[in-house]
């Protein structure tokens, strides 16, 4: 019965010492993991952050180039830019003194929850650049729509039938009117909206105005085509009726641009 009892207690050891042994092992072995994952997630937050920072960087230089947007609102899209690159550069400041893998991705997380960069700040800026581009192409179509008035009027006091003409030129007034209507309310309707740093209401809501946006600005460009086939429709009206080729030239040649 000792014998037994011995060679029961001995068994108990031997297992235990083999649990001991395997526990001890598969802790080395997440940790020797972990030690080879934290490189590449801190590599990997690196290579996100600065491309995050350099085109921030890059939709600075053009908002501030823009023609058509207002000083508040181009400083307010450079302070949320320049907020967004300082808090990136502190970040990866931060990521490449991680030490424990946990942390760091975390830390990487928070690149793409915190930081909305591709979700909200560089469409914003797009957007508003699209529509500063509209309000310019706009501003040519009505200096356009001036000279074709002109020559118009100076048909009709000539007895030549202008209807089709005055029609024509009625309907791109109102379209060139309209997109300049549609690329200010998208340019609005985006220029205060903030990063929802996780806020899952606020992102959608940010995510709704930049869709409504888009389709502004969307109108605002068929608005400019239907407009310029109403030009190009006037000018070969006007050759037709037997207007100088070479004072039209000028108008069709913007007007194709």
């Amino acid at each position: 019965m000792i014998g037994v009892a011995a060679l029961a207690l001995c068994l108990t050891g031997s297992v235990h010492a083999q649990a001991t042994v395997g526990v001890s092992t598969s802790t080395s072995l997440k940790a020797n993991l972990s030690a080879a994952r934290l490189p590449k997630i801190i590599s990997n937050g690196d290579t996100a952050i600065t491309a995050r920072i350099a085109a921030l960087n890059q939709l600075n230089v053009r908002v501030q180039d823009l023609k058509n947007v207002s000083a508040a609102e181009k400083a307010n899209i450079s302070n949320i830019v320049q907020s967004n690159i300082t808090g990136l550069t502190a970040l990866k400041a931060k990521l490449d003194a991680d030490t424990d893998v946990t942390v760091a991705a975390a830390d990487a997380k928070s690149i793409f929850g915190s930081y909305r960069i591709y979700a909200l700040i560089i469409p914003q800026g797009y957007i508003a650049a699209a529509a500063d581009r509209v309000q310019t192409i706009a501003g040519m179509m009505n200096t356009i729509g001036v000279k074709l008035q002109t020559r118009i009027t100076a048909d009709q006091t000539a007895g030549k039938n202008v209807t089709a003409m005055q029609t024509a030129l009625t309907d791109l007034n109102a379209k060139v009117a309209d997109a300049v209507k549609q690329a200010q309310t998208a340019q609005s309707s985006i220029a205060t909206l903030t990063p929802d740093q996780g806020n899952k209401t606020v992102m959608a809501s940010n995510t709704a105005a930049l869709k409504a946006a888009r389709a502004d600005i969307k109108v605002a460009t068929e608005d400019l085509g239907a407009a310029r086939s109403d030009a190009k429709t006037i000018i070969q009206d006007l050759k037709t009726l037997g207007i100088d080729a070479s004072a039209s030239t000028s108008t069709s040649a913007t007007v194709t641009q």
